[in-house]
């Protein structure tokens, strides 16, 4: 599954747990006692679970772990470039 995809998907769910929680806080008689904390416990996660998420992905980005599209073009030509002359070190062109 591409990151992408993922973090949609995350998205998705992180705003139907908070919707879904807000509506338990209001209307806490639409669940059973007995469920009703494991409930809000299951929402609170998976909220938390975007958070984090959101989290990770501004580290990445703040530690220049994610490049931009031409920043990673960029080194990967320079890579692409400097390669044959380290494995031709030993042959005469």
């Amino acid at each position: 599954m591409k990151v992408d995809q993922l973090e949609l998907e995350l998205q998705f769910i992180a705003a139907n747990a908070r919707h879904n929680l807000n509506l338990i806080h209001m209307n806490p008689e639409r669940v059973q006692e007995m469920k009703r904390e494991r409930v809000i416990g299951a929402l609170e996660f998976m909220d938390g679970l975007h958070e984090a998420f959101e989290g990770q992905k501004e580290n990445a980005r703040l530690a220049g772990r994610t490049l931009g599209l031409r920043t990673w073009l960029k080194s990967l030509l320079l890579l692409i470039l400097s390669s044959p002359e380290q494995k031709r070190k030993g042959e005469s062109v």
